[in-house]
């Protein structure tokens, strides 16, 4: 939570180039990089990364894959074309912070200003450009361009600092250019340092000869989206954008509505735990609400979904959301955790991860640990939020589970994760490790086997299936069994 978790790649190569026959950033990137083993839900060969994209600045820009593609689950060999408006604007900006150009182009802005910058501890002489909207913070020793500074809004610690280290400077015909390159994400808010990216430059070509299409688009009509220049859209940050296209999930700008959003009850006997569908893809993402006498649990707040599903409750349920439980702190289930915030809904979550969430302005937390989960009840339903040291896939990971409230041998059980199992999904986009890992959790904490698993990705399967699919050996449970019986009778 306080570090960049899990690696999207550790091995790669690319060639980064530019032209400087006009004013506005003309880039390409030729790209190869082979996915982590996490990414194996996605990717099942886990097949390398193989891509060229071009960008390009201005009004009639662009930022186009010519060949290839940047996201998981696409064959690798499926070219996506043209980016959207948001995407482009976010490469077109990060294209200038690397540019050998970007002094230059920051000197003519006649609306730089010098500064100084403190960085742990250290002042730096720095300058801000307001057209560009970043900062150029200097060695205090060689004077040379040490950090290249964007601010952007991130969606948990609010205004965070995204930068591009550049050091080990060498000349190249004359020139002094970085060798070394590390994006650096370190909130303002709390101190993280969390290195992104890291590359080293082994060689650089002054004036290479480029073919005459070498910086340009594919032909109208072809990639999933039309040719469209680079633009800010309202409500999509540069933080979101970067961490999603950064892991190769920016699938563009994807939004649900009132009335696209599915609400299904799919375990009999509980019509009070509802099961979201945002996006009716097998993989696509769905959340959890527990719904009590006269008040709401919400669990996990997709960013790019939050503010529709909570119309889609008013609209539907109409009681007040009181609580929300984000599963695990990864931004594509909780990125919209601020907007519950906001309505005064207090957060559920690990005692291990309470720092993370308090950088939420205004956020009340309710923490549990592996000793004392956390029980919410009424008179009609209760349910239990778990976690255990070394969870599986994050540090903070949890998953509930739902009952009547005093259940009884035949009473149905709702058991709620994300990311862990993907029902319905062949066995090569599942990971059976995590798989097993949640098991030996599931069978020290006791749920019986006919209790219906309801995933964030996949289908509504029961417990057996997930037995099936793992070869676990997984003796007959009762509903006593739960925690040593904990679930049968709670007061509220």
């Amino acid at each position: 939570m306080d570090r960049a978790d899990t690696a999207m790649a550790i091995s790669g190569a690319q060639n980064v180039s530019f032209s400087f026959d006009s004013n506005e950033l003309t880039q390409r990137i030729d790209r190869i990089l082979k996915p982590s083993e996490y990414w194996s839900w996605g990717s099942p060969r886990l097949d390398e990364f193989n891509h060229s994209l071009v960008v390009r600045g201005g009004k009639n820009g662009f930022a186009c894959y010519v060949r290839g593609n940047n996201q998981i689950w696409l064959p690798a060999d499926l070219t996506s074309g043209y980016a959207d408006p948001a995407l482009a604007e976010y490469l077109v900006l990060h294209g200038n912070m690397l540019s050998p150009k970007l002094l230059l182009q920051v000197k003519k802005h006649r609306s730089t200003k010098a500064t100084e910058v403190e960085v742990n501890g250290v002042k730096m002489p720095a300058v801000y450009d307001p057209v560009f909207d970043i900062t150029v913070i200097f060695n205090t020793r060689t004077h040379l361009p040490h950090i290249v500074r964007t601010i952007e809004d991130h969606m948990i610690y609010g205004p965070s600092t995204s930068d591009l280290y550049l050091s080990d400077y060498k000349a190249v015909k004359g020139i002094k250019f970085p060798h070394l390159v590390q994006t650096v994400y370190n909130s303002t808010a709390e101190k993280l340092d969390a290195t992104l990216e890291d590359y080293i430059i082994e060689e650089i070509t002054i004036n290479p000869k480029f073919s005459r299409n070498f910086f340009q688009g594919l032909p109208d009509g072809k990639g999933f989206f039309p040719k469209a220049a680079p633009k800010k859209v309202e409500g999509i940050t540069h933080a979101r954008i970067g961490e999603f296209s950064l892991n190769g999930l920016w699938a563009g700008i994807t939004k649900s509505t009132v009335d696209t959003i599915k609400g299904e009850k799919p375990v009999p006997g509980l019509p009070n735990v509802h099961w979201i569908l945002l996006d009716p893809d097998q993989l696509g993402v769905k959340q959890f609400i527990i719904e009590f006498e006269d008040h709401l649990i919400v669990g996990d707040a997709p960013p790019q979904h939050t503010k529709e599903v909570i119309k889609w409750i008013k609209k539907n349920i109409n009681k007040p959301i009181t609580h929300l439980w984000p599963t695990h702190h990864h931004r594509d289930h909780t990125g919209g955790a601020a907007e519950y915030v906001k309505l005064g809904a207090k957060l559920i979550v690990a005692d291990v991860s309470a720092k993370y969430w308090s950088s939420i302005p205004g956020a009340e937390l309710i923490t549990f640990n592996d000793t004392h989960p956390y029980v919410h009840s009424d008179s009609k339903t209760q349910a239990w939020f778990i976690w255990e040291e070394q969870a599986t896939h994050s540090a903070d990971w949890t998953y509930a589970f739902v009952t009547e409230k005093c259940p009884s041998k035949r009473s149905p059980v709702a058991v709620l994760e994300a990311d862990i199992w993907h029902p319905g999904m062949p066995d090569g986009q599942n990971d059976r490790e995590l798989m097993r890992e949640w098991l030996n959790q599931v069978d020290k904490d006791g749920p019986p086997e006919k209790s219906y698993v309801l995933p964030t990705h996949g289908q509504v399967r029961p417990i057996t299936e997930l037995i099936e699919h793992t070869g676990y050996v997984y003796a007959p449970r009762k509903i006593s069994d739960w925690k040593d019986g904990g679930a049968m009778c709670q007061k509220a």
